[in-house]
Formats: C-alpha cells, sequence, structure tokens
C-alpha cells in the first residue's frame, strides 16, 4: 500500500489590505479643533484661523492642527476671528502663522499680552487695523528676527 506523495504548492496570493488613503479637506471647508474654527485655505496643507471659542480667556492659535488624520499648517489669522471679544486677555500666534487679517483682534479691550512665535512676517502681511481698540499696556512679544514687527504694531499706531 504505498500512495504516491505529492506535494502541491498553494498558488494563492496574499494581498495585504491597504487603508484607503485620508482625503484632504476641500478649499473653504470649515472644521473645529478645541473649540476653535478653521478654513482650509490649500487642500490638505494650509488652513486659516477664523473664530475662538466664545467668552476665551486666552486664546492659543497652534503653528498646526490636525483634523481627520490630516496635519494642517495654521497660516493666517482671518478678519474678525477675535473681534470684541470682550473676555480675552491674551493670545499666542503660532510659528506657522505669516498674516494676520483686516481687524483680527479689533475693539478687545483687556487683551492685555499678545505672544508672536512666527518669524514668517513682513510688512505687508500684517493689516493696519489688526490691532486697534486693545488694551492701553498691552505687552507684545515677539522673537528677535522680526523685533521690527513689534516697533510697527507698538509705535506705527497699530495698536490706538
Amino acid at each position: 500500500d504505498t500512495k504516491p506523495s505529492t506535494d502541491k504548492k498553494n498558488n494563492t496570493t496574499v494581498v495585504n489590505p491597504t487603508k484607503p488613503a485620508k482625503k484632504a479637506a476641500k478649499v473653504g471647508t470649515k472644521f473645529v479643533v478645541a473649540g476653535q474654527t478653521y478654513k482650509v485655505t490649500k487642500a490638505g496643507k494650509e488652513v486659516s484661523f477664523i473664530a475662538a471659542k466664545k467668552n476665551a480667556k486666552k486664546i492659543s492659535i497652534p503653528a498646526t492642527v490636525k483634523s481627520k488624520g490630516i496635519t494642517y499648517k495654521v497660516t493666517s489669522i482671518a478678519a474678525k476671528a477675535v473681534k470684541n471679544n470682550k473676555k480675552v486677555k491674551s493670545v499666542v500666534v503660532g510659528a506657522n502663522v505669516k498674516k494676520i487679517a483686516n481687524k483680527a483682534f479689533f475693539k478687545c479691550p483687556n487683551l492685555k499680552k499678545i505672544t508672536i512665535k512666527s518669524v514668517k512676517f513682513t510688512k505687508k502681511n500684517l493689516n493696519k487695523k489688526a490691532f486697534k481698540g486693545l488694551h492701553k499696556k498691552l505687552v507684545v512679544k515677539v522673537p528677535k528676527k522680526v523685533y521690527g514687527l513689534k516697533e510697527r504694531i507698538l509705535k506705527e499706531g497699530l495698536v490706538k
């Protein structure tokens, strides 16, 4: 009783399941992260900070935010983003922000401290009315590389 032994190889192909590609939000899409609202300005890459939490006393605009698994650089602060906020006392602007739009912090009478971590500012991308109507004893901290920005904010009357 001898049976021939045949060793048949299994020719099945093993397919590794891949995760579907993460879909980048379209330009103009808004989303909320930690109570702050952002708007996509470059699909899958950049967003603009457009609104803070209501009644927030401290606002921190990060260098990056993550939504649906995609990390976006926060590159601008939109017009009227924090306008007329009577509660805000301090703002920290992240390292990737390179533009602050018209009336971004307009008429925030209790805003006493602004810390800017970005070195990407130029005179062109800081709107003249961005910091009008703030506290008289406002303190502005900026990196040494953009010290001229601090002078511009304080001496050229952007705060008054």
